[in-house]
Order: structure tokens, then sequence, then C-alpha cells
């Protein structure tokens, strides 16, 4: 019974996204570019070349027919230029939709039309948290979702048309996103008032203890300058991308410690039992040492899979580990190094602060009863 249930709650998702993926294929009419399908690929050529570092790879020359979808319904032939390796171009193959330009007279494509994939996997995700989750939740993790979306666009269009501080916006722009997200999920309760301030004091802590790291050894090693497509100060951007990821890293952390605690002073409460601050501050740390490994090999993780395509690049151009620890990882590792200290930090951090305001709860509501 329970894995008939599971899988109505796993199929139906996924048989709407389906359906949304076969609709949203068919929307090219909406689009104001031409939209092509291709409906046949020919191999015009094929040969190896190599570069000055004996790298080696196939050059690739296709043939493609085009048949217009949106316009005049006719069909183009088009030549595609890539390599195996798919660097900067890419192959094609029959079926596919692709979105083109008229350039110098040519046209050309510009991309695949991979509005269809996103739209289906965006409906997939929505199918399973409302599958799992209670509808309410759902709606408001949702809504959550969107209005930090709103709030980042409208910060960047807001530093880009008036040029503020950056570090001081995109902190305001921080704490709107942890207030935000807390108050949509966990509601206005005590729970989002002590997972909040932990956040904060953490987030605070770990950034005022990694300036004074890196004023007292004048940034020895941390090159700000090999920080890609930025047009204002590159330390700056740094921090404030650092900003929101320690933010995210730290509020999981404090959430998760702050969540056990309160689940705990409840079932004590049913219980009749009284503990100490002494013993809400262990059980928080035993919590959080739980969660520190875990979280901390996620960090890394994500850097690794962020880090192992300019990586590759790098060694096959014959660069050496030296180089690429300077420029390619400086400072991905950087910003990883910083969110692991915020989440150490909110252990301890999180299991005091909250410690002291259950005790302070459960003696006022020892004197005023309900």
């Amino acid at each position: 019974m329970n894995i008939k249930w599971l899988l109505k709650k796993m199929i139906l998702p996924i048989l709407i996204a389906l359906c949304v993926f076969v609709v949203v294929s068919h929307d090219h009419f909406l689009y104001h570019s031409p939209v092509g399908k291709i409906t046949a690929v020919k191999t015009l050529s094929s040969h190896e070349v190599s570069d000055d570092f004996q790298n080696k790879d196939r050059q690739i020359v296709q043939e493609l027919q085009v048949k217009i979808l949106n316009d005049n319904k006719k069909t183009l032939t088009l030549q595609n230029t890539t390599t195996s390796s798919q660097t900067t171009d890419q192959l094609f193959r029959v079926g596919q939709q692709v979105i083109l330009q008229k350039i110098a007279g040519q046209v050309q494509i510009v991309s695949l039309k991979r509005d269809a994939l996103i739209s289906a996997l965006l409906v997939l995700f929505i199918g399973f948290l409302i599958s799992f989750q209670r509808l309410r939740a759902s709606l408001f993790l949702l809504a959550s979702l969107v209005l930090n979306l709103i709030y980042f666009a409208s910060v960047i269009a807001f530093n880009v048309s008036f040029n503020p501080p950056v570090l001081l916006l995109f902190a305001f722009l921080s704490a709107l996103f942890a207030a935000s997200s807390l108050l949509f999920v966990l509601g206005p309760t005590r729970q989002m008032v002590y997972t909040f301030i932990t956040t904060a004091l953490t987030t605070f802590i770990t950034f005022a203890v990694t300036l004074l790291v890196l004023k007292l050894t004048g940034n020895h090693g941390v090159h700000f300058e090999y920080l890609e497509y930025v047009t204002q100060n590159p330390s700056e951007f740094f921090f404030v991308g650092t900003m929101i990821s320690v933010l995210g890293a730290i509020m999981d952390g404090t959430g998760d410690i702050v969540a056990g605690l309160f689940g705990l002073a409840r079932q004590n409460e049913l219980n009749q039992i009284n503990m100490t601050k002494k013993d809400y501050i262990r059980s928080g740390m035993s919590i959080g040492q739980e969660i520190i490994g875990t979280l901390t090999n996620v960090l890394f993780m994500i850097f690794m899979a962020e880090a192992l395509p300019m990586t590759l690049l790098l060694l096959r151009n014959g660069n050496t580990w030296g180089y690429i620890a300077t420029v390619g990882l400086n400072l991905g590792l950087l910003q990883t190094i910083i969110s692991a200290i915020g989440i150490v930090l909110a252990v301890p951090i999180t299991a005091i602060v909250t410690s002291f305001g259950l005790v302070r709860m459960h003696r006022k509501s020892e004197v005023h009863p309900i």
C-alpha cells in the first residue's frame, strides 16, 4: 500500500512534466526570432587537429537542414563547424530546435531552444514538492523563492543605476534573504526569530574574523584581480558573493540546531523535565557536531564541481598546478574555507544563544502558567 501511494505521488508529477514538455516544445509561435527544427544532419568533413601543446581533438563540419517553424516555414541549409570536445561550439542532431538570427546577411544558430526542458524540470520540482510536502508549506516555500529572486533582481538594478556602497547594499540584501526565507518557511514564530538572530550573528562574526585575518596578512596570496567580468572593485564583489554563499551555509546549520533544540524543549515540556542552560548547550553542540561534517563536505563538493572544467582546461594547456591554484582555484577555495568557518562557528553560537532563550521562555511559562 505504501509503495502504491509512493508511486502515485511520483508518477503524477512526472506525467504533468511530460505534458508541459510537449506543449512548450510547440510554443515557437510566441517567439519574435526565427525558431527552426533540425530535420537532417550530414557530416561534410572530420579530421584530427592539435594545438601547440599537442592536445588532440577532432574538427567536424556539419551540414544542417533546418525547417523554420514560426515564420515562412521554409527550409534552410546551414553549416556548423565544431569539435568533438565541444568546448566552444556543439554538435547538433536531428530533432533539436534552435533559435536563429540573421547576422551580416547570413542566418546563424544563436542557441538551442531549451525552454521546454527548463519548464518541464521546474514543473517536476514543484510537483514533487507539493506531493511530498504539505500544500501550505509548499506554496510558502515557492513564494519565498520567487520573492528572493525579485529582491535579487531589484538590488542588481539599483546597483547598476545608482552605484551605491556595494557591501552595505548586499549586506541588506543578505539580511532580507534570511528574514524573508525564514518567515515564509517557519512562520512568525520564536523558532524563526532565534534562527534569524543566530544566522545574522554568526555571519557577522565570520566576516569580522575573515576581514581581520586578511587585514593582518595584507591579503597575501589572495588574488582578487582574477575575479572575472567585474566592472567595480573586485575585492568588494568577491565578499558580496561570499556573503550570500556563507549566509546559505550558516542558515542551513543554525536552522537544524534551533529546530532540534526547540523540539527537545517541547518534548521536555510534555514530560515535565527541566533542562539547564548547560544541558541545552550540550545538546546543541551534539546536533552541530552531526551536521558539520556533511555540510562542510557539501561545500567542498560544490567547489570541486565548479572548478573541475577550468582545472582540466588549464592542465591540458600545459599549466602547472601552482599556476592553476593561483588563477583557477584561489578565490573559490577561499570562499569555501570562509563558508566552512561560518558553519563551525554556527554550532557554539547557535547552541549558546538558543539555550539562553529556551531557559528564559521556560521560566516565564512557570511564572505565568497557561
